[in-house]
């Protein structure tokens, strides 16, 4: 299966046998099916947080633009690497825009 590349219009989902939650500074993510845990600090858990609603990822940076003070260039860097993290760990999946 090949991976889609990230773009501003990429919708993003959890993927149906994730879960997760917030505890305290750090969030905690199950994959059912693989039977694996991953725990991520508290900016990783708002990205989850904010992936259950569906954004594409420019509203997705938008939204984490507005909740944390970091220069825009270093917000995107980062999120985009931790989201290509997620998507080759099976976190989540990615669909055109397009969709």
């Amino acid at each position: 299966m090949t991976i889609p590349a990230i773009s501003p219009s990429t919708l993003l989902r959890i993927s149906s046998d994730v879960r997760h939650r917030q505890i305290g500074d750090e969030a905690v993510v199950v994959r059912q099916t693989a039977g694996e845990v991953l725990v991520v600090n508290d900016v990783g858990g708002a990205v989850l947080d904010l992936l259950d609603q569906t954004p594409t990822v420019q509203v997705l940076l938008d939204r984490l633009a507005g909740q944390y003070d970091v220069e825009q260039s270093i917000l995107e860097r980062d999120v985009l690497v931790y989201l290509r993290e997620l998507l080759d760990a099976g976190v989540i999946e990615a669909h055109s825009g397009q969709e």
